[in-house]
């Protein structure tokens, strides 16, 4: 060959560049409790995975685990969260937080008279 040498960038040739040892790349991971997933923080994650399975005998799916899918949709994943928002979960347990009101008996004191 008598004419100028072609250089190719050596990325192409070799691929892409390798990571450095020390960079790794982190996914988001919700380590919340199991309940706060579904907005629930009443909920054990055993709860959870009980209304998981449930949820798949319903929907005639022998996989994935109960735990496999709280494991991805705190890592994020859109569909094990999808997955989530269609679970029939218990009533809450814990009680409901109400502010006190007295009770007025002023209804008692009044007279026929003063109703009409």
């Amino acid at each position: 060959m008598d004419g100028p040498a072609v250089r190719m960038p050596t990325a192409t040739l070799a691929g892409p560049a390798p990571a450095a040892p020390h960079e790794t790349h982190e996914r988001f991971f919700d380590a919340r409790p199991a309940g706060m997933l579904v907005d629930r923080p009443d909920l054990s994650e055993d709860d959870l995975l009980a209304a998981i399975a449930e949820r798949l005998v319903f929907e005639g799916r022998t996989g994935p685990e109960p735990q496999v899918v709280i494991e991805a949709a705190r890592l994020g994943k859109r569909k094990a969260l999808a997955f989530l928002r269609k679970l029939l979960l218990p009533p809450p347990r814990s009680p409901l937080s109400m502010p006190v009101r007295p009770i007025l008996r002023e209804h008692m004191t009044r007279t026929d008279d003063d109703m009409r």
